[in-house]
């Protein structure tokens, strides 16, 4: 059947004979849920004989190894597990192997980032059921949303400015409170991506990468549901600019958020003490973004905290999206016998210009890319430490 028509079988066998080992390509050695072998039997014979064992005439390696299962399995963390691959310097990677002085990996970087990819779309789409309550919940915020604002944004200019400004506080406090729930997702990898890399399976930067490529567009997925519905009811600037530059800077927060959450899942202990933690600096940031104190009322010895805050620049990107446009004077606060603010004026109350528009989402990529960068150095260290 394999033969024929290229199928894989797998199957689970005990103490085969040699006729039957004659027709599997590749076994697996399983001990205590601990995986001690994934090769071919040469493979298989040629570890045994490294940590010293010496298979008898008539016996198979595969018998021979079930039976001296539960001494391997008490050598595994001074061992690497091998994988069978094709190198014709293979017999001297093992016994470098077997002195633990390097790693050797079976696949190139490029094909580790297209298999974890699979595996993590895999397991988004397994979990039907928290890719939908994502998508809907996205969905459904942003109706209610703006519902609740949209006479907010009405024709009257009289706190019309403030509705604005809270509803741009209360849209970051949400994009960027949701991602915690990523949280234990984050922990329960963290787990298997330490036995895995310290095994050698793949390199840390190939899953870093790899998770990052997948969820960019499944953020980009829930960030479009969420703004398509909010943005028009909520009555912001009814052009297909402002809405594309909106979508932008809310993807950004997500992915900053997410970026993050993700980099301080390879500090914490456990969920508790990452979810204190997190919503600890969360909350410190949200103080310095500049909704709840201006930038010139924050005492110097505190500034720092200005720049470091994820909210600081996208809030300064969506009022200067809403209130600028250059080369006109638009109205955002008045009564009936004129205007009292207008949309330049208060920018420029607020220490704000035009080319702030562009360069906050500059700020904002370096955030992302920069806590991905900060993650990955935390779990080489992690790994490099388990190997040890």
């Amino acid at each position: 059947m394999a033969k024929n028509q290229g199928k894989t079988i797998v199957l689970t066998i005990h103490q085969p004979g040699f006729r039957i080992l004659d027709l599997i390509d590749k076994v697996i050695l399983l001990s205590n849920g601990v995986v001690l072998h994934s090769g071919s039997l040469d493979l298989l014979a040629e570890r045994l004989k490294s940590v010293g064992y010496c298979i008898p005439q008539h016996v198979n390696a595969l018998e021979f190894a079930i039976e001296v299962a539960e001494s391997l399995h008490k050598e595994e963390n001074h061992m690497i597990k091998i994988e069978s691959c094709d190198d014709p310097d293979r017999d001297e990677t093992l016994n470098q192997l077997a002195e633990g002085k390097k790693i050797f990996y079976c696949n190139s970087p490029c094909n580790e980032v297209v298999i974890l990819s699979q595996r993590f779309c895999k397991n988004i789409f397994r979990t039907k059921q928290l890719f939908a309550a994502k998508t809907i919940e996205a969905l459904l915020t942003g109706i209610v949303l703006g519902t609740i604002f949209i006479n907010a944004f009405g024709n009257s200019k009289k706190k019309k400015m403030q509705n604005q400004l809270g509803f741009f506080a209360f849209t970051l406090t949400f994009l960027i409170s949701t991602t915690t729930e990523a949280l234990p997702i984050f922990l329960q990898e963290r787990r298997i991506l330490m036995r895995e890399t310290s095994r050698g399976v793949y390199r840390v930067s190939s899953y870093i990468i790899a998770n990052t490529l997948v969820f960019i567009p499944f953020l980009l997925i829930v960030t479009l549901l969420y703004t398509s519905s909010v943005y028009w009811l909520v009555g912001l600037r009814r052009n297909i600019d402002g809405f594309l530059y909106f979508l932008l800077v809310v993807w950004l927060v997500a992915l900053t958020a997410n970026s993050f959450v993700a980099c301080f899942s390879t500090l914490v202990p456990n969920f508790i003490t990452g979810m204190s933690f997190i919503y600890g600096v969360m909350g410190s940031f949200f103080l310095f973004s500049g909704y709840f104190i201006s930038k010139d009322s924050v005492p110097k010895y505190w500034k720092f905290m200005q720049y470091l805050s994820l909210f600081k620049y996208p809030y300064e990107c969506l009022m200067i999206n809403e209130f600028g446009e250059k080369g006109k004077l638009r109205c955002i606060e008045g009564t009936e016998d004129g205007c009292l603010v207008y949309g330049n004026q208060f920018l420029m109350q607020q220490g704000l210009k035009e080319s702030q528009k562009w360069s906050n989402l500059v700020t904002m990529l370096s955030f992302f890319f920069g806590y991905r960068l900060l993650g990955l150095m935390f779990l080489w260290y992690r790994s490099y430490r388990s190997r040890s």
